[in-house]
């Protein structure tokens, strides 16, 4: 058995390195895309780098399952080939990454529910950080005796980029002029010890962004600079330099960035110190390691019942009719489960459920949709539950949802970064926060739209209001593309029997859409309905939406940008972006 063990483990290793060349190729070549402005690839190769972590799953599965043959379920080889496996990734940079791809393989064989450790690699307690001093993954800059228009000129030199800037000499003063301001307002003179640049650009849909750090002292400010490709050359479109503005464009709402990393963990730890309250979790996701995202998370969710005496309780917010939600109090992340039935006006299934959350995985989320992870045969302690909640999700979830001794089973599960409900946030809010925040409700239905997203369930409950005030939609249940709609205008009635009916009088198909009727429920009357409706009364007008559709029939792409961009002059407009 030992040869079986050995070759099995080194087979499992070789297919997670075959993956990790694919996808470090796929990474690369992002910059490619950015140098020669082939936007059309850029969605499909976004697509294809989500799929491709459980191709080479499938095939190590396939490899493992023939090599070990009857002792593939043997729980004493599984242990062996663990210890065997944890020898040849110890001193590995990424050995953290590669014990995933283990654990993908063993619980398409092995395990099905809840964890063992005994032959996964789950430690809670482990917090590894790999760094290479002789080939850090940054460059240092010292302001000596140079000014601060040399330095930058050097540290933008350095990129070594394979394409040409519109005015590099003006981009370069920008940078000097916007690290001036911040470091006086910081340290009353233009002065730090050094600044650090990520040698890797990190690349999302036709935007490039450099990042980095200015340390002086036990102080640290954080850098990221937006990069955009006009027809005539790049320009730096912003200096972002506060940990808020860097946690929006790191978003979890949206899409993952291409970033060339060859140590990815010791790149975490450079960007963890400048978005300090974002999790690990969120951070691998957001440099394309979803699946290790999963892992992450998933041991935060068992550290976090390990640190606090609390309960699952019922998240805040109106119930749905599709989902169970529910939370910890003080953690960030609510956890849903799919009912079993779902009642009228529901007309939905299960697998068009799922089907929408695995939709928005792979779909550009444009910062207005929250990214999902979906879990399989999680286990939590019985007693961790409120008694209503655990009565619930047997009752209502029972496909999904069994009680084991004193253990809670959930077969399947997704969760979402907490935020609070719309319409929680308006009737608590004050009255210009709440004008600000409705305009956000319909710029977000609007970037959906030009996203070719149509949320179809648009009530206030199933948007939620971020840290920064930026609303988000996250109930997917009836979601589906914007050119699968038939935006209609109501037909005239007839007669007064027509006009006074309480039922439809004219034929509506299944995937009609009658704007219109939105201003019924969109925004209660009052204040807020006028200043929603100065801004977004085209949503109503089903005109508007078929124009949303001839775009997107004529491939056109919208603009989004996750910062604020910098002014420019008319004649210096940008091509689209995010």
């Amino acid at each position: 058995m030992e040869d079986v063990v050995k070759i099995t483990a080194r087979k499992i290793q070789e297919g997670f390195d075959t993956f990790h060349v694919e996808f470090k190729a796929m990474t690369r070549a992002a910059a490619r895309r950015f140098a020669e402005r082939r936007w059309h690839e850029v969605h499909p190769a976004s697509m294809e780098r989500l799929d491709h972590y459980k191709k080479y799953v499938k095939a190590s599965v396939k490899e493992t399952k023939e090599l070990l043959a009857d002792k593939r379920e043997d729980r004493e080889t599984w242990i062996a080939l663990k210890k065997e496996f944890s020898t040849l990734v110890e001193k590995r940079y990424d050995g953290p990454i590669v014990e995933t791809f283990f654990n993908s393989v063993l619980r398409k064989i092995f395990i099905t529910e809840g964890i063992n450790e005994e032959v996964e690699f789950i430690d809670f307690e482990r917090e590894v950080i790999f760094v290479n001093p002789d080939e850090p993954i940054y460059n240092s800059y010292y302001l000596g005796t140079d000014d601060i228009e040399v330095l930058v000129t050097h540290m933008m030199e350095d990129f070594d980029f394979q394409f040409k800037f519109a005015d590099f000499e003006g981009d370069v003063r920008y940078i000097s002029q916007r690290f001036t301001e911040v470091l006086k307002e910081a340290f009353y003179k233009v002065d730090f010890d050094r600044l650090d640049m990520l040698k890797s650009v990190f690349y999302r849909n036709k935007g490039g962004y450099l990042v980095g750090r200015i340390i002086r002292g036990n102080k640290m400010i954080p850098v990221v600079i937006p990069l955009v490709h006009f027809e005539n050359g790049v320009e730096v479109d912003n200096v972002l330099l506060t940990p808020s503005a860097i946690s929006i464009v790191f978003s979890f709402t949206r899409s993952y960035f291409f970033v060339e990393a060859e140590n990815p963990i010791e790149l975490i730890h450079f960007l963890r110190p400048l978005m300090s309250h974002k999790a690990v979790s969120e951070l691998y996701a957001s440099i394309g390691y979803n699946r290790h995202s999963k892992t992450v998370l998933y041991k935060e969710i068992y550290q976090q019942l390990d640190r606090l005496d609390e309960s699952f309780e019922f998240a805040p917010g109106i119930k749905g009719m599709v989902m169970s939600v529910f939370d910890l109090p003080s953690y960030n992340v609510v956890f849903k489960v799919i009912k079993d039935n779902f009642k009228p006006p529901k007309t939905v299934t299960r697998e068009h459920v799922i089907k929408s959350y695995r939709l928005v995985f792979m779909h550009d989320r444009v910062g207005r949709l929250a990214d999902a992870q979906e879990f399989e045969y999680l286990k939590f302690p019985k007693d961790r539950f409120k008694q209503e909640v655990l009565e619930e999700l047997l009752e209502k979830c029972s496909n999904d949802v069994y009680v084991e001794d004193d253990t809670v089973v959930i077969k399947q599960l997704f969760t979402e970064r907490k935020m609070v409900p719309l319409n929680i946030y308006l009737a608590n809010a004050g009255t210009e926060a709440a004008k600000k925040v409705v305009i956000e409700y319909g710029n977000a239905i609007k970037e959906l739209a030009a996203a070719n997203i149509f949320p179809g369930d648009l009530l206030l409950k199933n948007f939620g209001v971020t840290r920064h005030g930026r609303v988000v939609f996250y109930d997917y249940d009836e979601l589906c593309f914007l050119n699968d709609c038939n935006f209609r205008v109501k037909p005239e009635p007839r007669n007064a029997e027509q006009e006074y009916s309480n039922e439809a009088w004219y034929t509506v198909a299944e995937n009609d859409v009658f704007p219109e009727e939105f201003r019924s429920f969109m925004i209660p009357s009052g204040e807020l309905r006028k200043h929603f409706l100065k801004a977004h009364a085209d949503l109503f007008d089903a005109a508007w939406w078929r124009s949303m559709q001839e775009m997107h029939k004529n491939k056109e792409l919208a603009d989004f940008y996750p910062y604020q961009r910098r002014e420019k002059s008319e004649e210096r407009q940008p091509t689209l972006l995010e």
